[in-house]
């Protein structure tokens, strides 16, 4: 189970940080309906890629991406339903697509720097990328 107890310290520590760097934090409610995100800030990431490392790129965390590498605002989910003819079942099967959020390339990143720390020297093996 995983535990959502909220720790008020730290809560408070982490809004200091993100103060003190003027790093602005989407909502959970924004990140579920991205109309609601300030204009500001939806007319700041037409300057920003989508693999940037950003902090305006917590805002694409979410399934609505609009499909576009640089400058992109949001749009439908962006999903494939795979047919019948290719599945064999006459159930519908929905495939979402995550390749469009920015968080997959900081985890990749993240992953190779804590790498290069722990075992300086030490070849990585390369793993298919996630989508």
């Amino acid at each position: 189970m995983i535990d959502l107890t909220i720790h008020p310290e730290a809560l408070e520590r982490n809004i200091e940080v993100a103060r003190k760097n003027h790093i602005i934090l989407p909502t959970f409610e924004q990140m579920k309906h991205p109309d609601k995100v300030p204009e500001k800030v939806k007319e700041a990431l037409k300057n920003v890629g989508l693999w940037d490392v950003n902090p305006l790129n917590l805002f694409r965390i979410t399934w609505h991406n609009e499909p576009v590498m640089d400058g992109g605002q949001y749009g439908p989910v962006n999903f494939i339903e795979l047919p019948s003819s290719l599945t064999g079942v006459k159930a519908r099967i929905i495939c979402l697509i995550g390749g469009h959020r920015p968080v997959r390339r900081h985890l990749q990143q993240g992953r190779l720097a804590l790498h290069r720390q722990l075992l300086p020297g030490r070849r990585l093996q390369q793993q298919a990328p996630c989508l």
